[in-house]
């Protein structure tokens, strides 16, 4: 046990199912440096010692087996009367009700492994919270962030019985026992949209 969380409690997720419809084609499946960004996300995740997994869309699945790393898990989201991000972390929950979740999304390559780890730190110092996010310029940033089995548990159910009335994370974040850090570094919490 450390700071109250066993260590394989928490798992990592990259969530990689968006339509992206600004960028105009598969964001996880754009290549930097020759590696696809949905890579870089996941192995950003093992360095920090997590088990990964890829949320995609039934849609995309023939096309990232054959682009992830093997030792990533593929998950499909499941039909849930949720959209965005929520979806995919209700999805994981579904899957993985016992586990805490540090989940990003496949579109911010200028995260560092030295964040992940910072937020990890404060998960494990501060096991009384329902989620753990950064604060950048005043407002709390979902990505990257810990979510608990509770706080999903509680949110799935209100999803299940039709009574969830706002799917944001931010708005999440700002309803739950939320943990947060201030980081000013906007460079490293820049997701992409586009190439331009």
């Amino acid at each position: 046990m450390k700071g109250g969380k066993e260590e394989n409690q928490l798992r990592g997720l990259v969530l990689s199912g968006g339509e992206s419809r600004r960028m105009g084609r598969d964001k996880g499946l754009i290549s930097q440096d020759s590696s696809l960004w949905v890579n870089r996300a996941g192995m950003l995740l093992q360095s920090v010692d997590l088990p990964v997994s890829i949320m995609i869309r039934e849609a995309q699945r023939c096309e990232y087996t054959a682009a992830i790393l093997s030792d990533f898990e593929l998950l499909n989201d499941l039909d849930l009367p949720v959209g965005g991000p929520l979806k995919g972390l209700l999805s994981f929950y579904f899957l993985y009700p016992q586990n805490d979740v540090l989940v990003l999304p496949c579109d911010m390559p200028n995260l560092t492994s030295a964040l992940l780890t910072e937020l990890i730190e404060i998960y494990a110092e501060k096991p009384e919270f329902e989620a753990w996010v950064f604060e950048n310029q005043e407002v709390l940033q979902p990505f990257p962030g810990i979510y608990s089995s509770r706080l999903l548990s509680s949110v799935f159910e209100k999803a299940k019985s039709n009574k969830l009335t706002r799917h944001g994370l931010s708005y999440l974040l700002s309803t739950a026992i939320t943990a947060r850090k201030a980081d000013e570094d906007a460079f490293a919490f820049r997701n992409f949209n586009s190439l331009i």
